[in-house]
């Protein structure tokens, strides 16, 4: 009987302590817990990122607001035993509970690939507007941001997982947060670490691991499933070997210009058709998906950004790495795909931008503090670079009217004042972990 795995289940988990996991930086608001308000709070992110080890550190965090572990009923519904389930069976999860549990408080619900259950989305809003408090995490091949906002109609948060950061990627390896961090004598061991983190990602499994082989095939399985599972299976590709190609071009351009007709010529010279509006439809997929993104010209007229290259940053720089095996022909688009990362995580608005004198610009980003410019350059040794680099970034700042400008490099640090501003020259990895 269904219900009676289901109290097996509920069960297992409230008796069971939570796994060893690493305190994640996605800042999520609980405060909607104690308030009149009703919200699903939906994880969503790339393939891999820890989006279940996620739900159980909000589990955490509410327990030590108070809560007790029987007011939580989480659900795997990948468990085989209570599969196959339909969407009217849901409705025995709060039987099950309440058959447990003599409490009279309506439970917090964590689902965790609820999507596997065809019609879920009726029981969730049900659940919402009688009051109940929802956490689901789930598949990006099957609960996207856009499905979620369809599907439970302004009643959701949404927060976006990624693979850790440097500031985790420290903490796992024993360098949390401290005060004096930059100066202090954990200084060379973290810039030591910066160089693991810009070579291996961030992916949680593969950061915990030593053997590059190793790593190589679990990146590899990853590849396999965003290709086939997210991409060929969900949208139904039929022409799967372009998606494959494409994959492929995307990820030996990290943070380059893509142009779709270019692109295009370049399939068409090889003997293989594929239009620029199949490109870009394919590119929006890649986002959907949390595979990568594409950031537009920064400018005030909407057919300019739309009809200007767009630049291509990958969710993972690991993936490039033990992928293509192009690292160290290409440290600086990887570590300009790092800053772009972490510019993501900070929830800024980013666009690349061009001078009028056909300069480019790294990154133009957008927040409350109005807008700023940043260039990323892996060395400035070689003196064509440095000037390419700060002559666009001077050019940029005097036509936006900004006093000063950021350089990211791989080792360097001063500030050289200028009579159009000043610029602030720092190593990404210090950057990085600025609160």
């Amino acid at each position: 009987m269904l219900k009676e795995k289901l109290k097996i289940i509920l069960s297992e988990f409230q008796a069971a302590p939570f796994p060893p996991m690493l305190e994640r930086e996605l800042p999520v608001d609980l405060s909607v817990v104690n308030s009149p308000v009703t919200k699903v709070i939906t994880i969503i992110g790339p393939r891999r990122a820890g989006k279940t080890f996620f739900l159980f550190q909000l589990m955490q965090r509410l327990l030590t607001d108070g809560l007790d572990i029987r007011d939580f009923v989480y659900v795997n519904f990948e468990d085989e035993r209570i599969l196959p389930m339909a969407a009217t069976d849901l409705h025995l999860i709060l039987d099950a509970w309440h058959e447990l549990h003599d409490r009279e408080n309506k439970p917090i619900l964590f689902f965790d690939e609820i999507q596997n259950i065809t019609g879920w989305e009726n029981f969730v809003r049900r659940l919402v507007d009688q009051g109940h408090n929802i956490f689901v995490s789930g598949s990006n091949s099957k609960l996207l941001s856009s499905d979620i906002a369809a599907a439970l109609r302004g009643r959701t948060l949404t927060y976006a997982l990624f693979p850790f950061s440097f500031r985790e990627f420290l903490a796992i390896q024993g360098i949390g947060p401290e005060k004096n961090l930059l100066y202090g004598p954990k200084r060379h061991r973290a810039q030591q670490l910066f160089e693991s983190y810009l070579a291996i990602g961030g992916y949680p499994e593969v950061v915990q691991l030593e053997d590059d082989q190793t790593r190589t095939r679990i990146l590899q399985d990853y590849f396999h499933a965003i290709f086939y599972r997210d991409l060929v299976e969900r949208y139904r590709i039929k022409h799967s070997e372009l998606l494959r190609q494409w994959l492929g071009i995307l990820m030996m351009n990290i943070a380059s210009l893509v142009s779709f007709r270019k692109i295009e010529n370049d399939f068409k010279s090889r003997g293989m058709r594929v239009s620029s509006s199949t490109l870009a439809t394919f590119s929006r997929y890649v986002e959907d998906i949390f595979f990568g993104f594409f950031v537009e010209m920064y400018s005030d007229s909407v057919r300019k950004r739309q009809i200007n290259p767009k630049k291509f940053y990958l969710i993972d720089q690991g993936l490039h790495n033990f992928l293509t095996l192009s690292f160290s022909a290409n440290k600086g688009r990887v570590l300009e795909n790092l800053v772009f990362l972490e510019l993501k995580r900070r929830g800024r608005e980013i666009y690349y931008y061009r001078t009028k004198s056909g300069g480019e610009i790294d990154f133009l980003i957008r927040d409350d503090a109005g807008a700023r410019l940043i260039q990323v350059c892996h060395n400035l040794a070689n003196i064509e670079t440095a000037n390419r680099e700060k002559k666009a970034l001077l050019q940029g700042m005097k036509e936006l009217g900004l006093d000063n400008g950021l350089i990211l490099t791989s080792n360097e640090k001063r500030d050289e004042k200028t009579e159009n501003g000043t610029l602030f020259i720092r190593p990404v990895w210090e950057w990085l972990i600025e609160p």
